[in-house]
């Protein structure tokens, strides 16, 4: 794709309303926590492990989650603006899991080693980064790495610390060429390919690590007591994307939307111009309408998955490829006597629209199976990556989309 531009007011907008979004967030961050207690969240925030689950409003509040998200996100927004990225459906959903993930492991400080793995990368390539922007902003959802190294590594400090970077440093240079290779593994089934590469690095970086005795430790920090102000948020951001496609031409195109399977790429952007608006604001009244009926809890991770499923609605994602997951999700969890408010039910149930092409594709009943199989490969090989990889959903979407095509395509094509 190229990304030089001349810059037109229809792409202008895209970079003025996620720059809106993003300062109005901080903004809510700002004014809803005293400077001295939002300055030490901030240092909690950087200092702390930032694996899953590290939910950021448990460790430092929601004054000082809010505004890393804030910065973290401006800065991201800047490198697609000084690279002259090109608005797309890509562009704008990545710019959405940075803010839902700056609330659970990443932040203003932790992403940049991998991008600029992913920028040398690049080089050796002797190629423009604008080329790689994209992936450069995905590969933080291995942001942990650094700081977990730097934890578990029983070494002199600076030395742990040139080792930690290096390593994400490193692990930012092999990604683009995995990733490239992991998208034809699944054949654009699985929505978030960068999550499931980085899943095949985690767990050879866990089974490294285990085989010399070093273990790292699981982590639960979940937040149960910013309901209100995150509602709030998270119902203006819905009402502001809602609104900017609510026009007669825009409604007429929401039908062409959810006439596509999903399957990567299917830039909804780029074909439906404010149209994928209006999709991304339907799919967030309706994933959080999910969180509330099931009595869920709106904190970082949760707020992280629905903003992940927003950003989608861009490039992929609708009501009827993502629905019949959820309920899969969530039937599997039932019938198991697990309750659907759980940590692990609430984000897999999410995370599994990541598989929205299948459903789409195929149909209602195969998606609802498929949902089904991804709270059950969560349950057990879900643990895989060691918390390491915020996209872990990716990592368990890819390698059921490896399993369940080359089947459905066996029956469907008469080959078995």
């Amino acid at each position: 794709m190229n990304y030089k531009l001349k810059f037109n007011k229809k792409c202008l907008d895209v970079y003025i309303i996620h720059l809106i979004i993003f300062l109005f967030i901080g903004l809510v961050g700002i004014f809803s926590t005293p400077y001295k207690d939002l300055f030490i969240g901030i240092k909690k925030i950087i200092t702390t492990r930032s694996i899953l689950l590290t939910d950021y409003m448990y460790v430092s509040g929601i004054g000082a989650t809010l505004l890393n998200a804030s910065i973290t996100s401006l800065l991201i927004l800047m490198i697609y603006k000084i690279n002259k990225t090109k608005p797309n459906g890509s562009m704008i959903m990545s710019l959405w899991l940075t803010l839902g993930f700056s609330m659970v492991g990443k932040n203003f400080i932790n992403i940049w080693p991998t991008i600029i793995g992913v920028y040398l990368y690049s080089k050796i390539q002797k190629d423009s980064f604008s080329n790689y922007v994209l992936i450069a902003t995905l590969s933080t959802s291995l942001s942990p790495i650094s700081s977990e190294l730097f934890e578990i590594l029983n070494l002199n400090s600076y030395i742990t610390l040139l080792l930690s970077i290096s390593i994400s440093i490193l692990i930012g240079m092999i990604l683009p060429p995995l990733a490239k290779f992991t998208l034809k593994m699944h054949q654009g089934y699985n929505l978030y390919n960068v999550g499931f590469a980085n899943g095949l690095i985690t767990v050879l970086i866990i089974s490294i690590l285990n085989y010399f005795g070093i273990e790292i430790k699981q982590n639960l920090l979940w937040s149960t007591e910013y309901k209100t102000i995150s509602l709030f948020l998270v119902i203006s951001l819905i009402i502001f994307l809602t609104s900017l496609g609510i026009k007669k031409f825009h409604l007429s195109k929401l039908s062409n939307i959810l006439r596509h399977s999903g399957r990567t790429i299917t830039d909804f952007y780029l074909m439906y111009g404010n149209s994928s608006y209006l999709n991304m604001g339907i799919l967030g009244i309706i994933f959080l309408s999910y969180i509330v009926i099931v009595n869920g809890d709106l904190n970082g991770p949760t707020i992280a998955l629905l903003f992940c499923i927003i950003g989608f609605g861009a490039i992929g994602k609708h009501p009827l490829n993502t629905i019949p997951l959820v309920l899969g999700v969530s039937f599997t969890a039932y019938i198991s006597n697990i309750q659907l408010n759980t940590p692990t039910t609430i984000l897999t149930s999410l995370g599994s629209t990541a598989l929205a092409p299948i459903s789409g594709q195929f149909g209602i009943i195969i998606g609802f199976i498929t949902g089904c199989l991804h709270l059950i490969l969560m349950k057990y090989i879900g643990h895989l990556s060691g918390g390491i990889n915020l996209y872990n959903n990716g990592f368990i979407a890819g390698i059921l989309a490896i399993i369940l095509i080359p089947i459905i395509d066996g029956f469907k094509k008469g080959d078995i």
